[in-house]
């Protein structure tokens, strides 16, 4: 059956196009299911384009789940869409942490604190580029997207039809679903209390600031080696870009108080302590950085969202109280793919696919990739000295 102005009958809608929405959709249309994503917002531009863009297989602490998905399945399905990723990683454990039998030694590159590598080892994550990730995953798929805000509508405990208001027009059109799949990132609780109130699942949902510097210099000026310095606290991932490195730098930050009010883009006001004291301990890592020609440093802060007290867990179940709606949440970059192995299953549970594409009321009108934060209109690069003025105490007593 064919869409009519502003109706279409679907067999699954999923909600969010961040890396979860986009691989649910693909996996879906592959199986022969009828589906429509909804994005509020330009793919991908909230906790995806956020992060720090690795496939964090949680260095050892959780156990090995994550770093055989990443080995397994993540790296491969990559490699076959195209996406390159860079595997020069480092890790620095804390004093005492038993290192996993196997791992080499590290030599870290000039500029590093050299005792640092006294301990460090070679680690086997990946960087992966954040941009370029979005663009093939939605490859083939933006006239399924509909880019708009999404409101399902609860009948007796089930959801019948997803109601959009299209961004491009203000128009209101209605995707009548057999499933849905509610993968919206930081706007996922919204809309589930929203539909259901809250529920046991929903109170699992947390979401906790994360604040990122961004560190940039022309190829060659900074080294392309990413470290997880657990004895400072601080992530730094590397991306080597056309023309540039671009750092991403994050003081690892557990547990802290968890906000209810987020934005369906993720963004966040950066505090300012937060910065000074993660800046200091990058002088730690990497003392030569006042020196890097053509430095340049900003920064950003967003919400990731956590399942329970710690990172890395996701979530991929049925909602309590709507029958046929499917909450999807990662929480990290590998999670997306472990989740839509277990969504296959549920989704198979509730309708079968119908072979179909129908037209879709619509369907890819201003939908194109999100830009990376640091690349979007009003972030402040800074050289050295204007960054010092900015934040003078990093220079302060400590």
């Amino acid at each position: 059956m064919h869409a009519d102005a502003a109706n279409a009958e679907l067999d699954v809608v999923v909600i969010g196009g961040g890396v979860q929405g986009l691989l649910a959709l693909d996996a879906l249309v592959d199986q022969g299911y009828a589906c429509a994503l909804v994005s509020e917002g330009d793919l991908g531009s909230g906790q995806t384009l956020h992060s720090h863009g690795f496939l964090n297989s949680g260095f050892g602490f959780g156990g090995p789940e994550l770093q055989r998905a990443s080995f397994d399945l993540v790296q491969p399905d990559l490699a076959a869409r195209g996406v390159d990723l860079g595997q020069d990683w480092v890790f620095i454990p804390p004093p005492g942490f038993p290192v996993p039998d196997g791992l080499p030694p590290a030599t870290l590159p000039p500029g590093f604190d050299g005792t640092f590598g006294e301990t460090a080892v070679k680690w086997a994550d990946s960087s992966f580029p954040k941009q370029r990730l979005v663009e093939a995953l939605s490859d083939g798929h933006q006239r399924r997207v509909v880019r708009g805000r999404a409101t399902p509508v609860l009948t007796g405990g089930r959801v019948e039809a997803v109601t959009v208001r299209l961004a491009s027009t203000g128009e209101d059109i209605s995707l009548s679903t057999a499933a849905v799949v509610v993968a919206a990132g930081c706007g996922t609780k919204r809309i589930l209390q929203t539909l259901v109130g809250q529920t046991p699942q929903l109170a699992e949902i947390q979401h906790r600031r994360v604040h990122m510097i961004c560190v940039r210099a022309p190829r060659g000026a900074l080294p392309t080696t990413s470290v997880a310095a657990m004895p400072l606290g601080l992530l730094l991932a590397a991306h080597e870009q056309p023309d540039n490195v671009t750092w991403y730098v994050t003081p690892l930050e557990f547990g802290g108080p968890s906000f209810d009010d987020v934005p369906g883009d993720a963004a966040a006001d950066p505090d300012p302590a937060t910065i000074v004291g993660a800046c200091r301990s990058l002088l730690g890592l990497y003392p030569a950085l006042p020196g890097t020609a053509g430095l340049q440093l900003g920064c950003y802060a967003g919400y990731r969202q956590d399942i329970g007290a710690m990172p890395g867990t996701r979530m991929c179940e049925v909602v309590d109280g709507a029958a046929n709606v499917i909450v999807a949440l990662p929480s990290g970059l590998i999670g997306p793919w472990l989740n839509v192995a277990a969504l296959r299953d549920i989704v198979g549970g509730l309708v079968d696919p119908s072979g179909r594409q129908p037209d879709l009321p619509g369907g890819g009108e201003d939908v194109r990739v999100g830009r990376v934060v640091e690349d979007r209109e009003g972030f402040a690069w800074m050289s050295w000295d204007e960054w010092l003025r900015t934040y003078p105490d990093i220079s302060g007593p400590g």
